[in-house]
């Protein structure tokens, strides 16, 4: 392995580190809005607003030169174990 890929994959680890930092604090502030909607009665899956960040993301990556297909599925995945989450939380 040459010098130059072994830094091009310690760039790739930190972004992931990143990218995985952030997820955490996707699912804490989920865990906030899951205490809201127990007390508050809004059912966890709220088709309109699952569309809604899906497109809103998949257009944000489309801009970044990602495929919006991919950047869908990556946000059903994401949007997926949120809601997993929620649900565990409020008890559903």
């Amino acid at each position: 392995m040459t010098a130059d890929l072994a830094d091009l994959r310690q760039i790739i680890d930190g972004i992931d580190d990143r990218l995985l930092a952030l997820l955490g604090e996707r699912i804490a502030v989920a865990e906030r809005v899951a205490a809201y909607k127990r007390t508050t009665g809004i059912a966890v899956r709220l088709p309109d607003r699952i569309e809604a960040v899906k497109a809103r993301c998949a257009e944000r990556g489309a801009a970044c030169g990602l495929d919006p297909i991919y950047v869908r599925e990556l946000w059903d995945r994401i949007i997926e174990e949120t809601c997993r989450i929620e649900e565990r939380l409020i008890g559903v």
